[in-house]
C-alpha cells in the first residue's frame, strides 16, 4: 500500500530498541497537540518574514531551498494524515499494543535526530511551488489545521490503531509524534541552510 511505504521509509531514518511504556489512551491527550502547536510554531517562528531571496537560496547543487524545504514538510505531513484516514476506517486492534516495541520518546529522538540522514523518495522531493514565506506558511498552516480538527473529530483511541511495517509495529498516536517531530527535524535543516556561506542578509 502506497501510504504504508511512505510511513516506512520515513521511519527508515533511524533505529530504535526497548520495549513500550504504559501510555494513558486519552485520544484528547493535550501532551499530543501541545506538541502539534509546539512544531508549527517553531516552523512560522523559523520561515516568517524571510525575503523572497532568502526563501529560495539554495545551499549547494544538491540542496534544498528554504522553500522547498517547507513544500516537503507540507507533502510529508498531507500523506500521513491520508494514511490516518485509512487506517481509521478499519476494525480497532488493541490486542497489538503489547507488540509495540518503541516508545513515544524513540520515535521523537529519531526523527528529530539530523545526523541520521536519508535521501527522500521521489514523490516527497520538493518542486517549485512556493516561492515567498507568506504562501509557504499560509499552505502549511491551512493544512495542520485541517489535520488538527481531522483528529480532533475522529472520535478515535489512537492508541488502538496499530500499523505494522518491516521493523515492527507503531500506533496511530506514535503516527502523530513522528508527524510532528518531522517538521522539526526539518526547522533544524532551515536554521542550518541560515547559517551557510552566501545565504542573504534579507
Amino acid at each position: 500500500m502506497k501510504m504504508i511505504s511512505i510511513v516506512v521509509c520515513l521511519l527508515l531514518l533511524g533505529g530504535a530498541e526497548g520495549k513500550m511504556v504504559n501510555p494513558g489512551y486519552d485520544t484528547q491527550d493535550k501532551d499530543l497537540y501541545a506538541h502539534l502547536e509546539k512544531s508549527s510554531e517553531e516552523l512560522n517562528e523559523a520561515v516568517d518574514g524571510l525575503s523572497e531571496e532568502q526563501m529560495m537560496f539554495s545551499p549547494g547543487a544538491d540542496s534544498w531551498s528554504i522553500a522547498q524545504v517547507v513544500e516537503h514538510i507540507i507533502t510529508v505531513e498531507g500523506a500521513l494524515q491520508g494514511m490516518l484516514q485509512n487506517k481509521f476506517t478499519e476494525e480497532e486492534t488493541p490486542e497489538m499494543r503489547s507488540e509495540i516495541k518503541i516508545t513515544d520518546e524513540q520515535i521523537l529522538g529519531m526523527i528529530t535526530d539530523r545526523s541520521q540522514k536519508m535521501k527522500t523518495q521521489s514523490q516527497f522531493e520538493p518542486s517549485a511551488e512556493f516561492s515567498t514565506a507568506d504562501e509557504a506558511l499560509e499552505a502549511f498552516n491551512d493544512q495542520r489545521e485541517e489535520i488538527v480538527d481531522f483528529l480532533k473529530d475522529s472520535n478515535v483511541n489512537l492508541r488502538n490503531y496499530i500499523n505494522e511495517f518491516p521493523f515492527g509495529k507503531i500506533d496511530s498516536y506514535q503516527t502523530v509524534l513522528f508527524l510532528s517531530g518531522h517538521t522539526q527535524r526539518h526547522v533544524q535543516q532551515i536554521e542550518e541552510i541560515k547559517q551557510s556561506a552566501g545565504y542573504p542578509e534579507n
